[in-house]
C-alpha cells in the first residue's frame, strides 16, 4: 500500500455547533481552525483550549477528543480518488474520520485515541486485526 504521507498535528481539537448567521470571532492565525457555515449552523474546529474563550458561550453543542491529519500539498484539483482511498483505508481499520480540504491540502479529524493507528494505515501499514464488534 501506498504511504500517503499523513502529519498528525499534536493539537487536540474540538468540534463546536453555533447557530445559523453566528460570526466568528479573530482566531488566532497560527492555529489550525476552521468555520463553516450553512443557512442552518456554523461548525467550528478548533483546538480545545479555545472553547474556554467567550464566543464558546453561543455554542449550541461541543464535542472535543479530535486529532488532525494532514496530507501535504499542494493536491491537484483534478486528482481523482484521493479521500476514497483514505476513507477505504480508515474503514478497513474501523476508524470513523471526517474531512475538511483546503485550497491545497485535504485534512482528516479522528479520535485521539485511534490517531496512531489512523496514521499508520494511512502510512500504508496494515491495519491490525479486530475482534468482531469493536473499534481499536
Amino acid at each position: 500500500m501506498k504511504d500517503l504521507s499523513p502529519q498528525l498535528d499534536p493539537t487536540h481539537l474540538a468540534v463546536a455547533q453555533l447557530p445559523a448567521g453566528w460570526q466568528p470571532p479573530p482566531f488566532p492565525g497560527d492555529r489550525f481552525t476552521a468555520v463553516i457555515s450553512s443557512s442552518s449552523e456554523v461548525t467550528v474546529i478548533c483546538p480545545e483550549d479555545l472553547l474556554e474563550t467567550d464566543w464558546a458561550k453561543d455554542a449550541i453543542a461541543t464535542d472535543i477528543g479530535w486529532r488532525r491529519i494532514t496530507f501535504p500539498g499542494p493536491l491537484p484539483w483534478e486528482m481523482v480518488g484521493f479521500l476514497a482511498d483514505v476513507a477505504g483505508r480508515l474503514a478497513g481499520a474501523q476508524i470513523p474520520f471526517t474531512s475538511v480540504s483546503g485550497f491545497t491540502t485535504d485534512h482528516v479529524l479522528v479520535r485521539a485515541a485511534q490517531a496512531d493507528l489512523a496514521v499508520g494505515v494511512l502510512s500504508g501499514k496494515k491495519p491490525p486485526p479486530q475482534r468482531p464488534g469493536t473499534n481499536p
